[in-house]
């Protein structure tokens, strides 16, 4: 009996080594799969995954698989664990850091084009105040142009109505002598007007 016993526990021990070789292989092919085969980054700044990742929520809701016992572990001791599990949770661990580096190399290119766009906004803005500084110099000019011809031009009028005043208060004044004149000589002579104008 203890013979048989000792048969049947060698055998069971060959077939869980034979299916946890198969499962590693299988599990190394997924692993694969999913970029472990790629080159580790060496940026300083790359986000590296925690070495104690935060259990996911959802590993609770799955259904466990069949627990096998370690090697040389008592059973009923709570030592027993699931290869399925850990496998299970180093596949969602790999998950979790590619989903973290994959987010962070997103935000840093929209970073990125964030300062393209914001230089390009400040050339475009900078253009826009060149010119619009340009344009209110030339209306400065224009209307300092414009200024000093209307200016120009009121003096000048100003000037011929100065001449044309001086002129016709010349003409009143010859005008006026020459009346006075005549009417000193009407009175030396004794004779008055008559009715017709001398002018």
């Amino acid at each position: 009996m203890v013979a048989a016993a000792a048969s049947a526990n060698a055998s069971s021990s060959a077939a869980a080594g034979h299916r946890e070789s198969v499962d590693r292989v299988a599990n190394e092919d997924a692993l694969g799969r999913i970029g472990e085969e790629e080159l580790e980054e060496t940026n300083p700044l790359a986000i590296v995954p925690d070495s104690n990742p935060i259990p996911s929520p959802r590993r609770g809701l799955s259904p466990r698989p069949v627990e096998v016992a370690a090697p040389g572990a008592g059973h009923g001791q709570g030592d027993e664990v699931s290869v399925g599990q850990v496998k299970k949770d180093e596949v969602e661990t790999k998950i979790a850091a590619w989903q973290i580096a994959e987010v962070a190399k997103v935000n840093n290119r929209f970073k990125r084009e964030e300062v393209v766009i914001n230089g390009w906004e400040g050339d475009q803005v900078e253009k826009a105040s060149a010119w619009l500084n340009k344009y209110e110099r030339k209306l400065e000019e224009k209307r300092a142009k414009a200024m000093e011809k209307a200016q120009n031009e009121v003096a000048r009028a100003r000037r011929k109505a100065e001449d044309k005043r001086a002129s016709a208060e010349a003409k009143r004044g010859t005008k006026v002598a020459r009346v006075l004149e005549l009417a000193n000589f009407m009175r030396a002579v004794g004779r008055a007007p008559t009715k017709r104008s001398f002018f």
